[in-house]
């Protein structure tokens, strides 16, 4: 008597579904690892432009108003949430140095400290603006 079966046996299932099972956690850890760069990438760009904008804010005020603007400060931007830490040391009646702390909410992304060294403006020799 032969057997003339067209089909697979249990053990074939399970090998194929343990095998495809393997397949797929690779293939859900490389998207996970892809996910978590594309969010790192995401807020190095945030954290970027925020520190641009200190860099630019501080640099264009006046020389007079910097002290005003030393303590901490929690800015709630839709980008990025941060904490800002300004203190400002005279280094001598002319010159200061500005050293800005912003650390973001999200403990994922790491603080950064800006140092901008600022001179009081020379009145104009010639009188003129």
């Amino acid at each position: 008597m032969k057997r003339n079966e067209g089909g697979f046996s249990l053990i074939e299932i399970l090998v194929a579904m343990t095998l495809l099972g393997l397949c797929l956690v690779g293939v859900a850890q490389v998207t996970f690892v892809m996910a978590r760069r594309a969010y790192a990438n995401s807020g190095g760009q945030a954290r970027g432009a925020i520190l641009s904008q200190q860099i630019n804010r501080f640099a264009a005020l006046p020389f007079d108003s910097l002290r005003g603007k030393a303590g901490t400060d929690t800015v709630y931007s839709p980008s990025m949430p941060y904490v800002r830490t300004v203190t400002v040391e005279s280094l001598s009646p002319t010159l200061v140095r500005v050293t800005i702390i912003v650390t973001p909410t999200n403990a994922v992304f790491k603080p950064d400290t800006l140092t901008l060294q600022r001179s009081k403006a020379r009145p104009n020799p010639f009188g003129t603006s």
